[in-house]
């Protein structure tokens, strides 16, 4: 029953379609120079020389995938959130807050990276405002929300207060780096509609809410790595049955020339 429940839940668009277009592509692409190999070289020899040219082409455009981090990718780099919380930073359960601010670094108004982390922290102080899973997605609950209960239901109604940041530094060759954390502090807006021309101001008699982030550099080029092996090594084991049967190929030659 759960095959026939998993027939009826596909669709046309894009399972059986997509598929069908893979399939295709396959048939009319390798499918279309093995039969020419097989043909001229015999079955067996035209796939070995089919595939050693398919895994070669995998090779090498996976190796370009990895280096320029397109094509196939895998989680791209993101900030996420591990605590968030309303009053001062000795509330924090992380120990990398224990301190504060020492030892972290202020983020001045227009950079990069406190936009970045902003714009994550924005999804956990007003979750009402986040924008909606695309048509096909399924929304994923964020931990961090369920435990937060925020006290915003919009972006305009809290300020930029502060950001800071700690860790993120590099070591063993840039092959390792320490954990990255980011720390956003906003406080209620003091007017729920700005008069013309002044900027939103916080109330700073409200208390502080404070976001805690950790960068995750995911594994946008983990993909591309793997084909790259994966391909180069068939490519590998196929150049090395060819290399074989050339060296037989050989040796029979010898011995028949030999003998006449």
């Amino acid at each position: 029953m759960t095959f026939v429940h998993t027939l009826a839940a596909l669709t046309w668009d894009p399972q059986i379609r997509g598929a069908a277009i893979v399939l295709a592509g396959i048939v009319m692409l390798p499918g279309s120079v093995y039969l020419l190999l097989a043909t001229n070289m015999g079955a067996k020899m035209g796939f070995v020389l089919a595939l050693t040219g398919l895994a070669g082409w995998m090779t090498i455009m996976a190796a370009v995938w990895l280096v320029f981090g397109i094509g196939l990718k895998g989680p791209e780099p993101e900030w996420k959130a591990q605590e968030a919380f309303t009053g001062t930073t000795s509330q924090s359960l992380l120990n990398v807050a224990e301190g504060f601010p020492d030892g972290w670094e202020e983020l001045h108004p227009g950079d990069a990276e406190l936009a970045d982390a902003q714009a994550t922290a924005d999804k956990i102080l007003a979750p009402s405002a986040a924008p909606a899973a695309g048509h096909g997605e399924e929304a994923k609950p964020d931990p961090i929300t369920e435990r937060f209960d925020s006290p915003f239901s919009t972006t305009s109604d809290y300020v930029l207060l502060d950001g800071y940041r700690h860790g993120g530094e590099n070591y063993f060759f840039s092959l390792r780096h320490r954990p990255h954390y980011v720390l956003i502090q906003v406080k209620p807006s003091l007017f729920k509609a700005p008069p013309a021309g002044l900027k939103p101001q916080p109330d700073l008699t409200a208390e502080t809410t404070t976001v805690l982030m950790i960068r995750d550099l995911g594994h946008l080029r983990l993909p591309p790595f793997l084909v790259m092996v994966f391909s180069g090594i068939v490519f590998g084991v196929c150049c090395w049955n060819l290399h074989e049967r050339d060296k037989e190929i050989m040796r029979a030659r010898s011995v028949a020339l030999a003998t006449t």
